[in-house]
């Protein structure tokens, strides 16, 4: 195996996973590595030592290796809180990175501050960043960028700016219930419906305020009709969809969506939305995520 030395370092630090990539001079990828060790299990003291694990082969022991990271390791729980920026604002914003402090001196690691808006009321963090970097590759783009994921984030971007946001926890909702919930026992696959899908997110986007019914009538009709439980856990995905397009329909309708998440929830959503007569297109979360720390490494280190 070939000796890697990288430039800077890119890492993508959430609640429950951490990825981070050497990156080159030129900005190509030398290597990846990854990990299930995300800030909701990690203690302040644990967040060096388990990035030291994932990058150390990577560094020079004669340098300082800058290393770039978002995600729910800013936030006041994480390794170091970094403030929030203020919408309407820029997604990144050198002034308010973060330096959290290290024991080795090989590393200097660099938070991306998070954003907020007072009202109505919201927070992300990540999800700056993979805006960051589309706007970079596209900027000239004005419009809506959704990002699925455990708190689906709809953001309308101007001039290069987040004027403002709405948050969807439907990706919790769906692990509480899929979990923690009588629902659990109906949909103990792990297996798809897409008919059901379809149709569930119909039903919720048509009668959001029967969605504590439509839930309820899942466990229902495993019993008395004998809904398989595949079927039954494509139509909670989509009821659950169905209730979130219908509170974002402002973002939406009319509008050229661009996606940004995994590539699972990416078809989930561009479903929901071509069933509702919603358009979208796909933009890779990996690669909006390193061009967004990209953008946030050589801001930093600009003059």
């Amino acid at each position: 195996m070939r000796d890697i030395k990288a430039k800077w370092i890119a890492a993508d630090w959430g609640t429950t996973h951490m990825r981070a990539w050497a990156i080159d001079e030129k900005g190509e990828v030398l290597a990846y590595s990854e990990s299930n060790e995300g800030m909701k299990d990690l203690q302040q003291n644990e967040f060096e030592p388990v990035l030291l694990r994932l990058i150390e082969s990577w560094l020079d022991s004669e340098k300082v290796t800058s290393v770039m990271a978002c995600g729910m390791v800013g936030a006041r729980q994480g390794w170091v809180e970094t403030p929030y920026l203020k919408t309407p604002c820029v997604p990144i914003d050198k002034i308010q990175i973060t330096v959290a402090s290290t024991k080795d001196s090989r590393i200097q690691v660099n938070l991306v501050p998070g954003v907020m808006q007072h009202k109505p009321a919201d927070i992300m963090r990540g999800e700056e960043t993979q805006i960051a970097g589309f706007i970079k590759e596209n900027p000239s783009f004005d419009g809506i960028v959704c990002l699925p994921g455990t708190h689906t984030k709809w953001v309308n971007v101007r001039a290069g700016q987040i004027e403002n946001f709405r948050t969807f926890m439907t990706g919790e909702l769906f692990g509480v219930i899929s979990n923690n919930t009588l629902i659990k026992h109906s949909i103990e696959s792990e297996g798809w419906d897409q008919v059901s899908f379809d149709n569930g997110v119909i039903k919720g986007f048509d009668n959001p305020g029967l969605i504590a019914s439509d839930l309820f009538s899942l466990r229902s009709e495993s019993i008395v009709n004998d809904l398989d439980s595949n079927s039954a856990r494509a139509t909670l995905s989509g009821l659950l969809l169905g209730v979130e397009l219908n509170g974002a329909i402002s973002y939406w309708k009319d509008k050229n969506v661009i996606l940004i998440g995994s590539e699972l929830l990416t078809n989930n959503y561009q479903e929901g939305l071509k069933i509702l007569g919603g358009e979208s297109h796909a933009f890779s979360l990996e690669a909006a995520t390193l061009s967004g720390l990209t953008s946030a490494y050589m801001e930093l280190h600009s003059e």
